[in-house]
């Protein structure tokens, strides 16, 4: 859960930043220092970095029957994410 919550934080610095350039450069492009928004061309401002920051939903199934399945002991071990290897190399799951 850490790990979410400091890419969260890293994400949300890098918008602040990306905020107050874009602001900045839509005030050296009015020219007008009181100027803080495009309110008046209802633009929205854009930093050089965009994120597309939609939920994506995926779905797992568990074979529980089927006719092609092959029972392949060890085929996680053999398989098993990096990340998880180097986190707990007994994890199997159940």
């Amino acid at each position: 859960m850490r790990n979410n919550e400091s890419e969260m934080a890293r994400l949300w610095a890098e918008h602040v930043e990306q905020t107050k350039l874009a602001e900045e450069k839509n005030l050296e492009g009015n020219g007008d220092e009181n100027s803080t928004s495009c309110d008046e061309t209802d633009e929205k401002l854009m930093g050089e970095e965009q994120y597309d920051l939609s939920v994506q939903t995926t779905y797992e199934y568990d074979v529980v029957e089927c006719e092609d399945y092959i029972e392949d002991l060890g085929c996680w071990v053999r398989n098993m994410p990096e990340e998880i290897r180097l986190a707990n190399p007994d994890f199997v799951p159940t």
